[in-house]
Parts: structure tokens; sequence; C-alpha cells
């Protein structure tokens, strides 16, 4: 065989070994290792997944979703964490800072990690800065610490009377809302008292100390456990004529009052983006993590009517929602 022909036949065979190569990467499985706080899949983690199936990652198919629950215990996330990471996903998903933080803490910069927090992760010191993470985790951040002022500012206008508010929240939780609020009431004449919750069993407990505490509302700092106590928070409301202010319109949806923040379906699309991006190849420290640019205003305007309050005519055509 001449010199030139083998080298051509070389050349062809690579060629052709490099396309097998990638097309096995491009139809292969792609396993995502799901660290999931509650018992099941609930609203913002389904909704993530319909976002997945709309840009074409079907399971079975594009990609093999490997679910942990940590039913709401916060002690289990490091823990299923490491069986995740054991499992040697491809990619690591989670809302929720402390869940982030669990995935962030098994992989030891690994396995990429994607998702969505309430605070801001260059303070949670999962990323060195917005524009360009560095590390390994990238996605969006919904800032409900930041907007905790704006909430303060409905309830006041929605309840003129309140003076005293009960402040519902997870220390566990990763973000620094309630020091937002604080400040935030002082400057409306308006006084907080905290009530901290750690699991689900503590959530009643709480709710009684704020009416021994003589609160006229209750505000709601979101995360992924006070999301699962939703509508256990929002019949106590009703049944004690209490306000109840919080940043996602899925609590209202089941009977808080209102609710100002991010429309975390779109967000959730956005998070759906960086997975595929992962996906093709990217890494997650240089892609940019996301603040949210849209908010919305939802009112329970049932929930007003069973407490016996006007809401002003004016905060209602702020509305963006409005639930009859």
């Amino acid at each position: 065989m001449r010199r030139r022909d083998f080298l051509v036949g070389m050349s062809s065979s690579f060629a052709g070994g490099c396309a097998r190569v990638a097309h096995a990467q491009q139809n292969r499985i792609f396993r995502i290792g799901w660290l999931v706080f509650g018992r099941s899949f609930q609203i913002i983690d389904r909704t993530l997944r319909d976002a997945l199936s709309e840009r074409g990652l079907i399971e079975g198919q594009k990609i093999e979703v490997i679910p942990r629950y940590a039913n709401g215990a916060p002690t289990r996330l490091a823990g299923l964490a490491d069986e995740l990471v054991a499992q040697r996903a491809d990619l690591l998903v989670g809302i929720g800072g402390d869940v982030v933080r669990a995935l962030l803490g098994a992989s030891k910069g690994s396995i990429p990690v994607i998702g969505g927090v309430s605070d801001d992760p260059v303070r949670a010191e999962f990323a060195i800065s917005l524009r360009r993470p560095g590390k390994n985790f990238s996605g969006v951040t919904f800032i409900t610490d930041e907007l905790a002022p704006k909430r303060i500012e409905f309830l006041k206008e929605a309840a003129p009377y309140a003076r005293r508010i009960a402040v519902l929240w997870n220390p566990q939780h990763l973000d620094d809302e309630i020091s937002f609020a604080r400040k935030a009431a002082a400057a409306v004449d308006l006084s907080l008292s905290s009530h901290p919750v750690t699991n689900i069993a503590e959530v009643d407990t709480a709710l009684r100390s704020a009416s021994d505490a003589g609160a006229d509302g209750i505000f709601v700092i979101p995360s992924r456990l006070t999301g699962l106590a939703a509508a256990r928070i929002a019949k106590y409301g009703v049944d004690h004529r209490l306000v109840v202010v919080t940043a996602w319109r899925e609590l209202v949806e089941v009977g808080c009052l209102l609710s100002y923040g991010p429309s975390r379906t779109f967000q959730m699309r956005r998070v759906a983006e960086y997975v595929e991006k992962i996906m093709a190849g990217a890494k997650p420290g240089e892609l940019p993590i996301e603040r949210p640019t849209k908010f919305e205003l939802v009112i329970n305007l049932k929930t007003a009517k069973a407490i016996g309050l006007e809401l002003p005519p004016i905060l209602l055509a702020r509305a963006d929602g409005v639930i009859e």
C-alpha cells in the first residue's frame, strides 16, 4: 500500500471514529441527580420538570432523573446529596439554598450543580460573582430578601391598622430576609416578632406563639419548609383573622392573603435552559447567575373577605393576579 493511501485510510478511520463517539455522546442518557426537600416533586419541582420536557429533555429518552427526597427534614439533605454523588450523576439539581449547599458540599466541585436560591449566591459563597460565578454552581436567584421591604409596604397598605407582625421563618434557610424586613418595618412603625421553625412539627407552635405575641399579621419568609406548611399557615391566618403576606403566588393560591415576588414558573424555565447548556458542555462557573426582572403582586380576595378585610381599590388595581 502506498504511504498516501495509508494516511488517507487512517484519516478516514479517525474521522469516522470521532463521529461515532460524538454520536454516542449525543445519544447517551444524561443522568440528573435531583435533591428534593419534600416528600415528592412539589409544584416548583414539577414546574422545572415540565420546563425540561418543553425543551425536549424527556425522561427515558435524553435524561434519567435520580431523585432523593428529604421528606421535609433538613438534617437529611447532606446524606442524600452524598447518595446522588455516589450514583455518578452527570449533573446535580436543587431548588433552595439549603439544598444547593448540600449538593455543593457533597460534590466537592466534581459535578456541576444547577438550581435556584432565594439568597444572594455571592453572600452565600456559592459564587465569586453573579456575572462569572467561578465555582461549580449556576442558575437563578429569587432575591426574596431584597424584596422584603416591598412586601412590608404592601402589608401596611392592605392592613393600615397593623402594628405587630409575626415573622415565620426557617433559620436554617440561607437568606437574610428577616434583616431586610426588620429595617423596612421600623420605617413604617411596625414591630416584628421572630417565630422560627426548623421542621414541620414546629409550625403549629410557632403560629400559636404569633397569636400570643398579639400579632395583627404574619410575614412568611419563603423556604422549602414554609412552602410545605403553606396550607396550614393560610388556614391559621383565616381562622384567626390575620393578614398573611409572603413571596410566592402558590401560597396565595392555597389561602394566604398576598404575595409579591418573581414568577417561579418563569424562573424554572430559565433553570431548564441552564441544564440544557450543561448537557451541551458548558461549565457552571462560566454561566452568569440570573436575577429576576419581572415581579408579580397576587391577592386572594376570597381570603380578604373571610377575615373581614376591605382592600384599598388602588392596591387591587396594582395586582397582577386576583384570586376570587
